[in-house]
């Protein structure tokens, strides 16, 4: 690391924090509930409430909304979204969304941030790829900082919300963790209630959400089923549709990026469609994108001719 330019080797710093520091919240977490120090209701409320929040914030902000334009929403709304976004720990909002729009440029091709493709055949090529694509690559610089990474966001840089929300990422970051703290606090009074806030309200729950999301990366890529055609190995996970708020629908996704709804069948729970559908009907956003039945009808694999999955049709 010694060796590494400033920037990298504050990027490797950030990936151990982000990595490494929930994962150890989590295991103090449950020494402490097995040697008798159970989670009360303050903190799994507050951090089942901070879970749904930040997802939301992750999947309809981050994603839907800056990442592929599906829809456009009020300045207020278009915050909190990004600031619940941001409380998840899953870096600023400009950068996210530009290796967001790397991977799908790229997806499971040289040069995709975290496909799980690229490591070799055979079992110890799938778990290194697991691994890389999991989270090895917040440790690699050619992923977190590919090249000319910023011309892919040039457009976010120029929203000067969105910009000063990216700048503040770490506000939101602190509030994230000071809220669930604060409340566990007040509601046992005491210094050790407040700490069980802080374990289970932000470190617990900011490790589920990592490995929910970070799954995205690598099972969705490796395992499942594909329902379109696409020209990559994304695949449709009903377990993760449900905790990541509807992106485990994530071949419907790599086939219409740009649709704010990713279940596409009446039967594909997808929270985060609901929630965009809820926020239309309020006219709180508009110009939703969503493919069309003839769309849709087109890429499916088992009403049309079909290449072999991973390749372009």
């Amino acid at each position: 690391m010694a060796n590494l330019p400033e920037h990298a080797r504050l990027d490797q710093i950030l990936a151990v924090i982000v990595t490494v520091v929930p994962t150890l919240g989590t295991l103090a977490a449950g020494i402490l509930w097995w040697s008798g120090h159970a989670p009360a209701a303050p903190e799994l409320v507050t951090a089942a409430i901070l879970y749904i929040i930040t997802v939301i914030g992750l999947e309809v902000g981050f994603h839907r909304h800056l990442a592929h334009r599906s829809f456009k929403a009020h300045e207020g709304l278009r915050a909190a979204l990004l600031a619940a976004g941001s409380m998840a720990f899953h870096g600023p909002a400009i950068w996210w969304c530009a290796i967001h729009r790397r991977h799908h440029t790229l997806s499971d091709l040289e040069g995709d941030p975290h496909s799980p493709r690229l490591s070799g055949g055979g079992a110890w090529g799938t778990l290194k790829g697991f691994y890389h694509s999991h989270m090895g690559w917040l440790f690699t610089a050619g992923s977190t900082r590919p090249e000319n990474w910023r011309d892919r966001v040039r457009d976010l840089y120029e929203d000067d919300l969105i910009l000063r929300m990216h700048l503040q990422y770490y506000v939101w970051l602190f509030l994230g963790l000071l809220i669930p703290t604060v409340v566990s606090g007040i509601a046992h009074g005491s210094l050790f209630g407040a700490l069980m806030g802080f374990l289970w309200g932000g470190m617990v729950r900011i490790f589920l959400v990592n490995q929910c999301i970070w799954s995205l990366n690598s099972l969705c890529h490796l395992i499942g089923k594909p329902y379109f055609r696409t020209r990559d190995f994304s695949k449709n996970s009903f377990t993760l549709a449900l905790f990541t708020f509807g992106q485990g629908w994530h071949n419907n996704h790599h086939a219409f990026p740009s649709s704010a709804y990713t279940g596409l069948k009446w039967w594909q729970i997808d929270f985060g469609g609901w929630v965009v559908w809820g926020l239309k009907s309020a006219r709180l956003v508009w110009d939703v994108r969503k493919p069309t039945p003839e769309m849709i009808a087109l890429k499916e694999l088992y009403t049309q001719p079909t290449t072999t999955q991973g390749e372009t049709p």
